[in-house]
């Protein structure tokens, strides 16, 4: 299991042949990411966008554009995001990453019934963070794409992120369904629902719930409470029960912790980036790093 983002940049280093298609990524924020990637040796690109717009952004960064970032020139958004999601789903990139176009043309290029990336299943986002106290990745979902799951859309949910994990290198998705207490209480409803799931069992996985979060992490808090199984003190993929609670969590270690973290959208046939503009140059980068590797490893 790698243990850390430096780990799993060297990871994505050693992956050959691995393109980010970028729609609309001429915009400064994503041309930085994209030559931080080329600079690292991550990956290669395709913008398909605005030449023009490129030149201009390049202007700005100082830069030149390297050899491996190649660009389709495309003013419109609506055109880019499907071409882009097309060379995707021919083989010709490894992995898609939203750039300076509206999330809900980006959304519905990645489900085009003709060129898009859907297999049938709830696309989530997965947040996965280094936790220093563990030295371990964690994966924290859904913070960004499903406001508030019923049941077979959190199963999908948590098996979207037991996926990465397991991309990772983990021997098993140890999968802990997040709630304040460890008992079920009529007022709270995820704890009913997560005992449901809990009792049911995901296939491939281990899988507890309710859990608070100390349950979950540590296993000295996990004793103390007389939380047993595989799980107990010892998971690697969080689920929140509805997006709030995932962004809080996510981006309450990205922002109040040193960690380090990256994030891709699951569910889709090959992975997608979704970068923020205030996302910093080094999640950024892990981003592109983990999508590398989740795209290489089968």
């Amino acid at each position: 299991m790698l243990a850390n983002f430096s780990e799993i940049r060297n990871a994505a280093r050693s992956v050959t042949g691995t393109c980010a298609v970028v729609p609309m990524g001429h915009d400064t924020a994503s041309l930085e990411a994209l030559l931080e990637a080329s600079d690292s040796g991550l990956a290669g690109s395709i913008i398909v966008g605005s030449r023009e717009e490129v030149i201009k952004s390049l202007a700005i960064l100082e830069r030149e554009l390297p050899d491996n970032i190649l660009v389709i020139n495309c003013e419109d958004p609506t055109e880019a995001a499907l071409k882009a999601v097309s060379l995707v789903s021919s083989g010709e990139g490894s992995m898609l990453m939203k750039g300076l176009l509206k999330t809900s043309i980006f959304q519905k290029a990645i489900l085009d019934k003709d060129v898009g990336l859907r297999t049938g299943r709830v696309l989530s986002h997965v947040a996965v963070v280094h936790v220093p106290k563990q030295n371990r990745l964690v994966a924290i979902t859904d913070g960004g794409m499903n406001i508030r799951p019923d049941k077979e859309q959190a199963i999908q949910i948590a098996e979207n992120a037991a996926g990465i994990i397991l991309k990772l290198g983990a021997d098993r998705a140890r999968i802990a369904l997040l709630a304040a207490v460890e008992v079920v209480n009529e007022k709270m409803p995820e704890t009913v629902l997560w005992d449901i799931i809990a009792r049911e069992g995901i296939d491939g996985a281990d899988v507890a719930g309710p859990l608070a979060v100390d349950g979950a992490m540590d296993a000295e808090a996990a004793a103390l409470k007389n939380i047993t199984g595989p799980v107990a003190g010892n998971a690697n993929v969080l689920v929140t029960h509805d997006i709030a609670c995932g962004n809080i969590f996510a981006k309450g270690f990205m922002y109040m912790t040193d960690t380090e973290a990256g994030g891709l959208i699951a569910g889709a046939s090959a992975p997608v980036v979704m970068l923020s503009r205030s996302d910093t140059a080094l999640t950024k980068l892990n981003s592109l790093a983990l999508g590398a590797v989740v795209a290489g490893r089968k």
